[in-house]
C-alpha cells in the first residue's frame, strides 16, 4: 500500500490518531465535560499537534539521543526502547496538553494556569505513556504490513 520509505509518516499518522483519541477523552473525563461535541473540538488539535511535531522534528533521533544520554548503548534493547518512547511521549504530551489547556481556558487564570498545568501534567503523561507503548507495540507491525512497496527510483532525463 505504501512505500517502505514512508514508514515514518504512516507510523506518525497512527501515533497521532491514538493521541487524538485517548488524550482528549482522558482530559474531558477528568474535567467532567465529556461529550461528542467537546471531543470533536479537541480531536483536531489533538491530532494536528502531535502530527506536526512528528513531521517536522526528528523524534526518533531525539529519543535515541536521550537514551544515549542516559548511557544506554544497546539500540535493540528493551531499556533503550523504553527511554526512547518515554522521551518522545514527554515532548508530545507536554506540547499537546499545554496547547489544549490553553485553548480551553486561555490565560484567563493568570499564574494559576501554570500551576494547574503542572498539577495535571503527571497523570496526563502517564496516560500518554501507556497509550504510546500500546501504540508502538501494535502500530509497528501494522506499519510494517502497510509499507511493503519498494521506494520509487528517480527517473533519468533522456
Amino acid at each position: 500500500m505504501f512505500r517502505k520509505d514512508q514508514f515514518g509518516l504512516v507510523f506518525n499518522t497512527i501515533f497521532s490518531l491514538m493521541f487524538a483519541i485517548v488524550l482528549p477523552i482522558f482530559m474531558e473525563l477528568r474535567n467532567g465535560n465529556f461529550g461528542l461535541e467537546q471531543f470533536l473540538m479537541d480531536f483536531i488539535p489533538g491530532f494536528t499537534v502531535p502530527f506536526a511535531i512528528g513531521t517536522f522534528i526528528d523524534l526518533k533521533g531525539m529519543g535515541d539521543g536521550f537514551a544515549r544520554f542516559c548511557r544506554v548503548k544497546n539500540e535493540n534493547g528493551l531499556l533503550f526502547h523504553i527511554l526512547r518512547v518515554a522521551s518522545i511521549t514527554f515532548v508530545l504530551t507536554f506540547v499537546m496538553s499545554f496547547l489544549m489547556m490553553f485553548l480551553g481556558v486561555g490565560f484567563s487564570l493568570g499564574p494559576v494556569f501554570f500551576i494547574a498545568f503542572a498539577a495535571s501534567f503527571p497523570l496526563t503523561y502517564l496516560v500518554a505513556l501507556i497509550t504510546a507503548f500500546i501504540t508502538f507495540a501494535v502500530g509497528m507491525p501494522i506499519c510494517g504490513a502497510l509499507c511493503t512497496k519498494a521506494p520509487r527510483m528517480p527517473q533519468m532525463a533522456h
